[in-house]
């Protein structure tokens, strides 16, 4: 899978109880990453769009709440505190879910999965809607039809749409290596251009000269 487009997981504790979790999720298919700060999770979040943070309750420079909306992704809340008044307190705050430690990794992947799969990922614009998770692309519902090479390419292009990107780029972000071939992103998105023109009716990847390409902004 390509990881620009794996789930992104943000587990936040100040212990190195976290490791364990870290690698389990990376194991199944996730990017998992840790801040063991409020103050290094919100650095994180200010430059990743994370899918989900697990926080312990009480770290050494604030509480999971500071976070709940500071973060659009759910944030799940793993601590040792099982009073009734801990849980209802995070819950009322914000807090998508609320796991009392100890949980092993498959058990807390299980209750994340099921929080994940009410809001899967995607991207939508200009009628085009992807659906990550589902690897699905429509234009006012109808299928787009994409191969797995122009769909991660057009993934990447609405994730940051109205930004220019040269093929160099896009065939290191979305192929994740040194770029070597930009023929086969040029090729690539010559395809995806007349496919979503066929379709729409609309030239929604636009070209600049010395600037590359981007997915026209809905602003």
């Amino acid at each position: 899978m390509d990881t620009e487009f794996q789930r992104k997981i943000l587990i936040v504790d100040a212990e190195s109880a976290a490791r364990p979790f870290c690698d389990y999720f990376a194991q199944i298919g996730y990017s998992a990453f840790t801040a063991e700060t409020i103050a290094d999770a919100r650095r994180f979040l200010l430059r990743e769009k994370a899918d989900a943070v697990i926080s312990e309750l009480r770290l050494p420079d604030g509480e999971a709440g500071d976070l709940f909306q500071e973060s659009s992704a759910p944030v799940i809340v793993f601590s040792e505190e099982a009073s009734d008044e801990a849980v209802i307190r995070a819950l009322a705050l914000g807090a998508a879910d609320y796991i009392f430690k100890p949980c092993s990794p498959p058990v807390m992947a299980a209750r994340l999965e099921r929080r994940l799969c009410l809001r899967s990922r995607s991207f939508t614009g200009h009628g085009i809607t992807l659906n990550v998770a589902m690897r699905t692309a429509l234009y006012d519902g109808k299928p787009l039809k994409l191969t797995s090479s122009e769909f991660n390419i057009l993934c990447f292009l609405m994730a940051h749409a109205g930004q220019f990107f040269t093929a160099d780029t896009i065939y290191e972000r979305v192929w994740k290596m040194p770029s070597m071939q930009t023929s086969v992103v040029r090729f690539h998105i010559s395809n995806l251009k007349r496919t979503i023109f066929s379709v729409t009716g609309k030239n929604l990847i636009l070209s600049g000269f010395g600037t590359g390409y981007a997915f026209a902004s809905e602003n």
